[in-house]
């Protein structure tokens, strides 16, 4: 198989990457909206802008490794992989902080 074949796949893998992370900014602002004051919503802020900010400066260097190294997406894809995993995992994180808060909230 070449590497043109596997673009689509990471090119799938960045939009999954890019919806993902629109999500969990969203799902980041309404937790901070609850607890804009407090240490969780200050972590809650602090984790999801360390997460974007590290997932989209990989996604570039991994971009321009493409260009300049076609077989790179063989190592890559792995990489995409795991990216989408962060972005699920954080957002799970969030809603379940975000479900937990609402709980005690109203006890």
């Amino acid at each position: 198989m070449s590497a043109q074949a596997l673009y689509p796949f990471l090119y799938a893998g960045f939009a999954i990457l890019v919806f993902g992370s629109v999500y969990l900014i969203y799902e980041a602002m309404r937790v901070h909206k609850l607890f804009a004051d407090s240490i969780v919503g200050k972590l809650v802020k602090t984790l999801v802008v360390v997460v974007i900010i590290e997932l989209y400066s990989l996604g570039v260097v991994t971009y321009a490794f493409i260009n300049f190294f076609e077989k790179g997406v063989y190592m890559l894809l792995p990489i995409v992989g795991l990216w989408i995993l962060c972005v699920i995992y954080a957002s799970y994180a969030v809603r379940s902080a975000r479900a937990d808060v609402g709980v005690l909230i109203h006890k």
